[in-house]
């Protein structure tokens, strides 16, 4: 009867294992499929495309774009935007920013501004202490639109930071 009862367990054990290997597959969407215009969970395009951006930038003291930071460092009001991401330099080794704003509906003037804000006091913080072409970055940023989000690029190879952004961000 113990050995009947210990067969029994065995079998269940290995179709219940065997079972486990059948579970379905899933897969990632493909840059086609996003440039047609597939929405991601909030956050998780920005996010993504931050990681990619960062992971080849060599310059030390990158720090992570929130609201508060926004507010407390460069005096930006938070009523004007539903959601920041973004990574920006303490400036001591360069410069290599990043800023995603998604402004609130009928806001996106004072996102504009914002962005504008924030380019300017960049460029004044590198016009006395220009490191590694710090002020020339700064000068040249670029501010655009891309889908529901607002941009600003302070970065070295700015062409190559706009494809990953077009590849997570949609129209």
């Amino acid at each position: 009867m113990q050995r009947l009862l210990l067969v029994f367990s065995c079998i269940i054990l290995v179709i219940l294992f065997a079972l486990q290997g059948f579970q379905p597959q899933y897969q990632l969407p493909t840059t086609e499929q996003l440039e047609e215009g597939t929405e991601f969970p909030e956050g998780s395009g920005p996010e993504e495309a931050l990681t990619e951006i960062y992971f080849d930038v060599d310059i030390l003291g990158v720090e992570e774009v929130t609201s508060q930071v926004l507010e407390d460092k460069f005096g930006l009001d938070p009523a004007h935007w539903l959601s920041v991401y973004g990574r920006y330099t303490n400036g001591r080794f360069g410069i290599a920013d990043v800023f995603l704003i998604r402004p609130r509906p009928g806001h996106e003037d004072e996102v504009r501004e914002c962005l504008e804000t924030i380019k300017l006091s960049r460029m004044n913080l590198f016009r006395t202490f220009d490191v590694y072409n710090a002020y020339s970055l700064a000068e040249n940023g670029s501010i655009y639109q891309r889908g529901d989000y607002y941009i600003l690029l302070m970065i070295e190879d700015e062409e190559r930071v706009r494809g990953i952004l077009r590849n997570y961000l949609p129209r």
